[in-house]
């Protein structure tokens, strides 16, 4: 059983698939991707969580050229490469054949009788001889019944995205984004259009600092909007909240394997890197841990 379909948990099952494991991977999602977030507005498309990915690793770079040879991604700057509808392109790639429940959140994960036992919002109880969950490390701690307090120290920056639809097209420089490190409101400002994914309207993804999006946090979307659009005249926008948007404190392994009977791992980008590449590479690590366990 893996837990989350961010691109971590994808991994972790496409390469236990692979290699003949049944494998179910739940998410409390209505779709998966995490991240890997792509979602119509307004007649619009907008990537607006993780906005590209860059590879370092040969192990993932493999990945990466079998993507590139399927029209799955494309290379939009630089090293930057990008989905080819969308970041979420990747993640609708992985789940081909999978077992895949969104919509499904687990309340609890607890070992008894030999199997884990994982009781969900609709008080049924899935079993599964192991498990591997790639959630944020809070929302995996809060599940399980026993305490690791080696991992109580990780943490993470939040982030306020804005999707906002122009009335004409904003002055970004070449190939359409911009990043920003000035300490303001905004760290990262890309137009949709120019990126290839929306083609039929101006539109902008915002991302808020990690400061700004924390103490504004609480606010009303209708406050924080005109903040992050500073001057940009939007027709429509909507705001989106990423709770766990970058580990600010990792663990200093690629995954993290509970002491336990049955096979427990914890992956993600908490402990494979902040990037999405880190987030990937830890979702394999783990896997291929599992799989070495299992056997």
């Amino acid at each position: 059983m893996i837990l989350g379909a961010g691109i971590s948990g994808l991994m972790a099952a496409h390469d236990l698939r692979r290699h003949g494991f049944q494998v179910t991977v739940l998410d409390k999602g209505n779709r998966a991707g995490g991240r890997l977030a792509t979602r119509p507005f307004e007649g619009a498309i907008f990537d607006y969580g993780a906005q590209y990915f860059t590879v370092r690793h040969e192990r993932f770079a493999s990945y990466q050229r079998a993507w590139e040879t399927k029209g799955i991604i494309r290379l939009w700057d630089r090293d930057r490469y990008i989905g080819q509808a969308g970041m979420n392109s990747i993640a609708t790639h992985l789940c081909q054949g999978l077992d895949l429940r969104c919509g499904t959140k687990v309340r609890q994960i607890f070992e008894s009788a030999g199997v884990w036992n994982l009781e969900t919002d609709f008080d049924e109880v899935l079993h599964a001889d192991a498990v591997i969950s790639t959630c944020p490390v809070p929302q995996t701690l809060a599940m399980l019944d026993r305490k690791l307090p080696e991992l109580e120290a990780i943490t993470y920056d939040r982030c306020l995205a804005l999707m906002a639809i122009l009335s004409e097209a904003p002055d970004l420089p070449e190939p359409g984004y911009k990043q920003i490190d000035d300490g303001g409101p905004v760290t990262w400002i890309a137009d949709n259009r120019r990126k290839g994914i929306s083609p039929s309207s101006h539109n902008l993804t915002i991302h808020a600092s990690a400061q700004f999006s924390l103490n504004h946090w609480e606010r009303n979307a209708e406050d924080i909007a005109p903040m992050l659009l500073n001057g940009y005249q939007a027709t429509a926008w909507k705001l989106h909240r990423w709770k766990y948007a970058k580990p600010t404190v990792q663990h200093n392994t690629s995954f993290y394997e509970v002491d336990s009977k049955k096979p427990l791992l914890l992956a993600g980008d908490a402990f494979g890197g902040a990037r999405v590449e880190g987030a990937a590479l830890s979702g394999l690590f783990a896997a291929e841990r599992l799989r070495e366990l299992l056997s």
